[in-house]
């Protein structure tokens, strides 16, 4: 599936629907230059979840590991930017894992893939049967 967002908003937009759709334990690999709206996808992912108040989900650049506790599960975001050996075993089946810059495209459940357009992003979905999203459900 691939689907064009012309807006921050519909990436928010995008991830909400995402987070909604999921059961709480998959591993979903996030793609993509810097600012290409990775993290902006995290965010929406977590307000479909129903991020918990007083949680603000920020990219793990320099952090490596963030957790977010949510109505429907634990999100950890993790971010492999500036670390390559990082052991993520020890996450997985702990709630929703976010991966940024994976280096290792086995664990994941599901690869989100964004890229630049001239109009906005494009993000493309690998294995994404799991997440229940059709090109119908975004009809911006």
């Amino acid at each position: 599936m691939k689907i064009i967002s012309t807006s921050e908003e519909q990436t928010l937009e995008l991830g909400r629907q995402i987070g909604r759709s999921l059961k709480g334990d998959e591993v979903i690999c996030l793609v993509g230059p810097l600012g290409a709206g990775k993290t902006t996808l995290v965010k929406g992912i977590a307000q479909g979840m129903e991020i918990l108040e007083g949680y603000q989900v920020r990219s793990p650049t320099f952090t490596l590991v963030n957790e977010y506790p949510t109505k429907r599960g634990k999100i950890i975001h993790v971010d492999f930017y500036r670390v390559k050996d990082l052991d993520i075993t020890e996450f997985i089946g702990q709630g929703v894992l976010l991966i940024e810059w994976p280096t290792d495209l086995t664990y994941c459940d599901v690869i989100i893939r964004i890229e630049f357009l001239p109009e906005g992003r494009l993000i493309i979905f690998e294995n994404a049967k799991s997440l229940q999203l059709t090109d119908k459900t975004f009809s911006w």
